[in-house]
């Protein structure tokens, strides 16, 4: 034994640290951290020792002897409970040393760097070199609740995390990344990227040869060689494998054109503005990703299991279907479950859309990633992890982001197409002046431009549209939506609401209409199906109670059958009435066949063993429909269109009232998709915008296809876009983004190219050199990248405005009894 510091206690011993992973060292481990004094271990196998780190120093003799004896007595092992938590991945793996830090009782490889409250840097040897690895990290953090900011390390092996200590726990933090270590697989270690540090010394060192050590020129001639093998690399396998001449081969030339005519620091100059070209992307893009993966909130990783009637404190990811949380107010939902018990209003605008919370009761569905702004409930879990709507939203989101944006290759396809003249143009210049204006022309190529511009602005209109609560599956859907001139519109459940509406109450007997619909209501008000819940609002709106039922009398088989004030009261179709011996009058007859041309459906209602009284149920039209057709033939639409299922008087009514170029009218689900080719056969093209279930075929079919449905049927449907909202102004929006994105591309080719036609034209004409054309070629790509993030100004005033609206929803929160 050794004291290295007054905080350092060292052991030497071959038998006992040789192997780290041993069952003696893990017993080691054990038996030294039952000294609450002791804050980390550490067993190197390479130098047969054991350090232990002290939170204070150890008294003279007494001190010592505690250890001693703690180290060397049997331990008192207690219940489960009272035991020390190793890290799951303890005693795999090919580690020479392992250190590990405590935190109440768990024993973790993360070990504390330094730390300030809501701030803390851990360190872990895993990580080190490990980008896959701090992958895992970032992904883990992004929609953790109550990690603000984290970054991660690969070279120092650290992770930095700002957090809020109200939210999560330092001993939480850990065991999320504990978590992400052990399920990380064993790999080699990722290669250093010394792209950047080396261009940046390469230009450092041309210019300290240029103007003061000349004699260092032939070691910066070297080093510049060596920081372009990459675009020599590029070219070879343009040329070569993909058999074409492309932009890569002009970067190649323009390098070995430096070299030759020694114009070292214009070459270095080129390849440092490419590197910082290069990670200014992929910075870019990684941060869009983030935006975008954290636009339906974040999740809570710890939740309160309850246990036995105790509310348990446990990790997201040991939840099993059927067990039941508890959830109180201020916390986020942290799965899709079911309320079992209690009441509460729930903020779910990040899923859904609606900007009003929304009271959620016994029976009542509940999604992850919505907040309880009051109240107190019990949930049963249904989905949890990676199978609730959040995290099938967070999928989707993560696919979208990865997609190659067409734009970015048809402006790789123009630039390539622009290798030729421009070698052509380099030629003439080279027969004009010389080969410094051959080398300045080639130079200008318009692909590194483009290929930073156009992914970027691509990844920040996504994101704007999923702050606008517009979920793009596929990136080609937002491009193409420019080029629709017809919207073909699927009439129920789009241009109508799901739910009906109640319009004439017809009576029969001496009953009132208000008695005919306070019965039904009262028979409906415990389902939730479209029907029930246009009953019960109707009587709501017409401010009756419904009184009552008795539920020894309560059935439901083809209809519903309740026994209230007095009577039996039958809710259901004719064929149900007729099915319980109650005869319908001639006069209703003539009604339900009025109805059924109109497009209209009858809801019977019989009192005792007579018929009292009918309900007229009809298709409810979406307020914003017209102002939504007007909206899109200002953004260009040509035909507007509905298709449906149903009758042709109402369809035609509906088309007429809303201004619609033309209707189709019962219309098979099966044979919608042949409208849609009858149309695209006129030459249009076509956007159907259906119910993304039920018109599944003709989704595929058209050439962009959008649904309504939101959130709730996410992992069913066909579409390429969801309008998380119900709302079709959300079709403006998305029109508005997409051509946006046209004009932003269209704006970063015009930012490219006019510095580039200036450059050649000085190059041809008025002397540029190569350092004028790496001038103006970085100006025209930093313009176009700084013109691609536009929509991220928007995105974060879309998020700021939610943000405050939210804030204001929370503060007046209503008083609800837990």
């Amino acid at each position: 034994m050794s004291f290295p510091s007054p905080t350092r206690v060292r052991f030497t011993s071959a038998r006992l640290f040789g192997d780290p992973r041993s069952d003696t060292a893990r017993d080691f481990f054990e038996r030294a951290f039952q000294a609450q004094n002791v804050s980390q271990v550490e067993i190197d196998g390479r130098s047969r020792s054991a350090e232990l780190f002290l939170a204070a120093p150890l008294a003279k003799g007494e001190g010592v002897s505690a250890l001693a004896a703690l180290l060397t007595r049997p331990i008192g092992r207690t219940d489960a409970s009272q035991a020390l938590i190793f890290p799951e991945d303890f005693g795999r793996g090919s580690a020479s040393a392992i250190r590990l830090q405590r935190y109440d009782r768990r024993l973790s490889s993360w070990t504390i760097r330094h730390a300030l409250p809501g701030r803390v840097r851990l360190y872990n040897p895993g990580l080190v070199r490990r980008r896959d690895v701090c992958q895992l990290v970032e992904r883990e953090f992004m929609n953790t609740f109550g990690v603000d900011r984290y970054v991660t390390n690969e070279l120092t092996g650290t992770v930095l995390v700002h957090f809020n200590p109200k939210q999560l726990t330092l001993s939480q933090i850990v065991t999320l990344l504990d978590a992400v270590t052990a399920s990380a697989p064993d790999a080699e270690p990722s290669p250093v990227d010394l792209d950047l540090p080396v261009n940046t010394a390469s230009v450092a060192l041309a210019v300290a040869s240029r103007f003061f050590v000349p004699a260092l020129a032939p070691v910066s001639a070297a080093l510049f060689l060596y920081s372009v093998i990459p675009s020599f690399k590029s070219a070879y396998e343009v040329v070569f494998k993909e058999k074409r001449v492309g932009v890569d081969v002009l970067d190649a030339i323009v390098v070995a054109a430096c070299l030759a005519t020694n114009q070292v620091l214009a070459g270095t100059v080129l390849g440092f503005t490419l590197s910082v070209s290069r990670r200014l992307v992929q910075k870019t893009e990684d941060d869009s990703k983030k935006m975008l993966l954290n636009v339906f909130g974040k999740q809570p990783r710890f939740v309160w299991l309850e246990v036995d009637g105790a509310e348990v404190e446990t990790p997201l990811e040991k939840l099993k279907l059927g067990d039941v949380i508890v959830i109180h107010t201020g916390e986020t939902v942290p799965v899709d479950g079911e309320v079992v018990d209690g009441m509460a209003m729930v903020d779910q605008h990040t899923l859904t859309g609606e900007s009003a919370p929304v009271e959620k009761v016994k029976g009542d569905p509940v999604l992850a990633s919505t907040t309880l702004i009051a109240g107190k409930v019990r949930v049963s879990v249904t989905s949890a992890g990676d199978q609730t709507t959040s995290a099938k939203l967070t999928r989707i989101l993560n696919d979208t982001a990865g997609y190659k944006l067409k734009s970015q290759s048809r402006g790789e396809e123009l630039a390539d197409k622009a290798v030729v003249p421009t070698l052509a143009l380099g030629g003439l210049g080279y027969a004009m002046t010389g080969v410094n204006a051959a080398t300045a022309v080639v130079n200008c190529d318009l692909g590194t431009g483009i290929r930073m511009a156009a992914p970027i602005a691509m990844l920040t209109s996504l994101t704007l549209s999923a702050e606008l609560g517009i979920l793009v599956k596929d990136g080609r859907a937002l491009e193409q939506l420019k080029n629709v001139d017809t919207f073909l519109f699927d009439k129920t459940g789009t241009l109508t609401r799901e739910r009906p509406e109640v319009g004439r109450i017809l009576t029969y007997e001496t009953y009132t209409e208000n008695q005919i619909l306070s019965w039904a209501a009262a028979a409906e008000k415990r389902f939730s199906h479209p029907i029930a819940k246009a009953i019960v609002e109707k009587a709501r709106e017409l401010k009756l109670d419904p009184p009552a039922i008795d539920d020894s009398k309560y059935h439901v088989g083809y209809g519903i059958t309740v026994s209230v004030d007095g009577h039996t009261v039958r809710v259901g179709s004719a064929r149900f009435m007729e099915h319980e011996g109650i005869a319908l009058p001639e006069a209703l007859k003539a009604e339900i066949e009025a109805a059924h041309e109109e497009g209209h459906s009858l809801v019977m209602v019989g009192v005792d063993d007579r018929l009292g009284g009918a309900l007229e149920l009809h298709a409810a039209e979406r307020p914003e429909a017209k102002a939504v057709i007007e909206g899109l033939r200002a953004r260009g639409a040509k035909q507007l269109v509905i298709i449906s299922g149903d009758h042709e008087q109402p369809t035609k009514k509906l088309a007429e009232k809303l201004g619609m170029d033309r209707y189709f009218a019962e219309v098979l689900p099966q044979d919608k998709a042949a409208y849609v080719e009858l149309l695209q056969k006129e030459g249009r093209t076509v956007c159907f915008i259906g119910d993304g279930v039920n018109d599944s075929i003709a989704l595929k079919t058209a050439n962009v296809s959008i649904s309504l449905r939101g959130a709730s049927s996410i992992a069913t449907d066909t579409a390429q876009v969801v309008l998380m909202e119900d709302s079709l102004v959300k079709l403006l929006q998305l029109r508005d983004v997409s051509q946006e994105l046209s004009r932003n591309i269209n704006r970063s080719w015009g930012v490219i190219l006019i510095p580039n036609i200036i450059c050649i034209a000085g190059a041809l004409f008025g002397g540029f050199t190569v350092m004028h054309s790496m001038i103006f070629n970085q100006i025209g790509g930093l313009l176009a990248v700084g013109n691609g993030l536009l929509p991220l100004r928007k995105a974060s005033a879309v998020r700021l405005e939610k943000e405050r609206q939210q804030a204001a929803r929370q503060l007046p929160a209503p008083a609800v009894a837990e």
